[in-house]
């Protein structure tokens, strides 16, 4: 990742995520995967709580490379905008 990618994806990541604290269907899907993971958790035991957390870090870290690779798709179709230098 170049650094005009890296600041261009950490401003995204880091200042404009907050917007998604009001946005009513995020919150909605938040809401019911908070629920979901509950009622998992009172079926498990703790060594499969433990495994699950493992999962879901590991599932989480896939989904932000995913989203990574596809916000780099948009900036590579702009090479003039990748030759900045900040």
């Amino acid at each position: 990742m170049t650094k005009l990618q890296e600041y261009l994806c950490n401003y995204i990541t880091e200042d404009r995520i907050s917007d998604l604290a009001s946005d009513e269907e995020y919150i909605h899907a938040q809401q019911v995967r908070d629920a979901a993971e509950k009622k998992l958790s009172a079926l498990l035991i703790t060594e499969q709580i433990e495994l699950f957390s493992c999962y879901m870090d590991e599932e989480n870290y896939l989904a932000s490379l995913h989203l990574r690779h596809i916000f780099q798709e948009p900036l590579a179709l702009a090479p003039d905008l990748l030759n900045l230098t900040l």
